[in-house]
């Protein structure tokens, strides 16, 4: 395990909000994510419960990447109980983020520990959104290309192709930073290639855990697949009480300053009704409070 030029552990959790006696909420970024984004959110939570927010494993080099979505699980959820030592948990997470607190979840309660809530923000499962039927797709393209000149038609392709990388990015969580990869750090961009490999090669499995599964109001603006499913694939693997509904938004807008709001009251009401099926509330202390800009 490597360590910070301070020659100190690596935390990976912060705190964004500091509260009172109710049970932490934990925050998880999608890829490229990291906890800053959430400060807004978690400012907007109340001041009777603390909100912590993730750095995603290496990025603060204090280990390996790692390209197992089980592993990423298994160290998360041991950052979750240096904070709180015992359930009932509250987690939630922004798009690959949510793959995180639902494996999160299962790794607790492996555990024996009891999950309050796991909330699963405009995250889609693997295989989702299902591709437009391949006839409609190839008439489709057939009809655009048909269209192009030859020249227009060759960039047409390249474009396409372009556009199905940054299409998985963003459906992760990504927002691309710079054209120029250059300019991000060569262990993150090892850290961002070694969660995409993870997300990839994982396969969800049933878990009875009570759910909320928030989707964006507006979905990508892409005319060869079909966004049909406000479960986003979920469906068949959540086996709790589940709820859904929507927010303000796109995939990547969803935390502009506009959308928070709405967000922000979802996601208080469902910790705050799940909370009453608890038993348990216990006060966190943590590092100091990374104030909203």
């Amino acid at each position: 395990m490597t360590q910070p030029a301070s020659g100190l552990p690596a935390r990976r959790h912060v705190l964004l909000q500091a509260g009172g006696d109710r049970n932490p909420l934990f925050i998880f970024p999608g890829i490229s994510g990291n906890p800053h984004s959430y400060v807004d959110l978690a400012a907007r939570l109340g001041a009777e419960r603390p909100v912590y927010g993730f750095h995603l494993v290496g990025t603060l080099q204090e280990c390996e990447p790692v390209r197992q979505v089980g592993r990423l699980a298994q160290l998360y959820a041991a950052d979750v109980r240096s904070v709180q030592p015992r359930g009932p948990y509250f987690l939630l997470g922004y798009s690959f983020g949510g793959v995180l607190a639902f494996e999160v979840a299962r790794e607790l309660m492996s555990h024996g520990e009891p999950i309050g809530l796991v909330i699963m923000l405009d995250c889609p499962a693997p295989g989702y959104p299902k591709p437009m039927p391949a006839a409609q797709r190839l008439k489709l393209h057939i009809q655009n290309i048909l269209e192009l000149s030859n020249r227009d038609r060759i960039a047409y392709l390249r474009e396409r192709f372009d556009n199905g990388v940054l299409r998985l990015q963003g459906l992760v969580g990504a927002r691309p930073i710079a054209e120029n990869t250059d300019l991000t750090p060569p262990h993150i961009q090892r850290v961002n290639a070694a969660l995409y490999e993870a997300y990839a090669h994982y396969v969800p499995a049933p878990l009875g855990v009570d759910a909320l599964f928030l989707t964006a109001d507006a979905p990508p603006d892409w005319p060869t697949a079909v966004f049909d499913d406000p479960l986003m694939g979920w469906g068949p693997v959540l086996r709790g009480r589940l709820s859904q509904c929507g927010v303000p938004g796109a995939h990547l807008s969803i935390f502009d300053p506009e959308n928070v709001p709405i967000l922000a009251e979802r996601v208080r009401n469902a910790v705050s009704q799940a909370e009453r099926f608890s038993e348990l509330s216990l006060p966190r202390v943590g590092p100091e409070t990374i104030r909203p800009s």
